[in-house]
């Protein structure tokens, strides 16, 4: 392999991963994943996630509140500490965030604000917005061409299990959308269908370990390692060799991620 894969979404701050840092590291550079994105759910916890990032050389982290998160965190819409937090040399995106209907229904509106607040930082920032959409396309969609019209900025769709319509809507933004084991599910079947559409230049992948492990390994705890086993999937369905789809995939994610080393 010329190249190596990059998990660009995992929550190694998380104890399930945390509790075993060292040996998931391992496992996952004999894998060819060498390097990890640690992904920011809540600002109370940013010290954690910097230090995880700042003591090892493969990890790269981000700054933000994700939207189940943000009753519990109360800079969830505090644009000038994002913006701060930003600037550190490891920190590679803001994010994630985004809407999540399926847990927080009745919060609409605060979920809207943190998400605009974050977008703001990204588009300051530079560094890539990461997006979680859950049971929230239309919002998405309306939120994200509105944004986009006021100044672009850049976005990854993470960990994508949504409609073709937000798919389309992300590629004609010129975003990148990334999968995770989600892909290789049996019931996954549309979110197949739109992973052999996104242009080879605009698809990452990713675990988001310790959630989402990969068939046939669904139900486990998922690690960075398993970012081989959906990016071996992927290559498979879009009838791509597969080393070919890993130096693809290498040049996306540094692309997107151009604070990366």
């Amino acid at each position: 392999m010329t190249n190596y894969l990059i998990d660009t979404h995992a929550h190694l701050d998380f104890p399930e991963l945390y509790n075993r840092l060292d040996e998931v590291l391992s496992n996952a550079l004999k894998n060819d994943v060498k390097r990890i994105v640690t992904i920011s759910t809540n600002l109370n916890k940013i010290k954690k996630i910097i230090k995880i990032s700042e003591n090892h050389q493969e990890i790269f982290h981000t700054v933000g509140v994700h939207p189940n998160e943000i009753l519990k965190d109360k800079n969830n819409s505090n644009y000038d500490l994002l913006l701060e937090l930003s600037k550190n040399a490891k920190c590679v995106g803001i994010g994630e965030c985004g809407l999540d209907y399926y847990y927080g229904k009745e919060n609409k509106k605060e979920q809207k604000l943190s998400f605009i607040t974050q977008i703001n930082v990204a588009r300051a920032s530079g560094l890539p917005l990461i997006i979680h959409a859950r049971d929230a396309d239309k919002d998405m969609i309306e939120i994200l061409e509105s944004e986009y019209k006021k100044g672009p900025f850049k976005a990854i769709l993470h960990c994508f299990s949504s409609g073709k319509e937000l798919a389309l809507c992300g590629l004609e933004l010129g975003f990148y959308i990334s999968f995770s084991g989600i892909v290789t599910f049996k019931s996954a079947k549309l979110i197949q269908e739109i992973a052999t559409i996104v242009p080879e230049d605009k698809i990452l992948v990713e675990t988001d370990a310790p959630y989402l492990s990969p068939t046939p390994l669904r139900g486990s705890i998922n690690e960075p390692k398993n970012c081989l086993i959906t990016a071996k999937y992927l290559a498979e369905i879009r009838k791509c060799e597969f080393s070919k789809f890993v130096n693809q995939l290498y040049m996306n994610s540094f692309k997107i991620f151009d604070r990366i080393t």
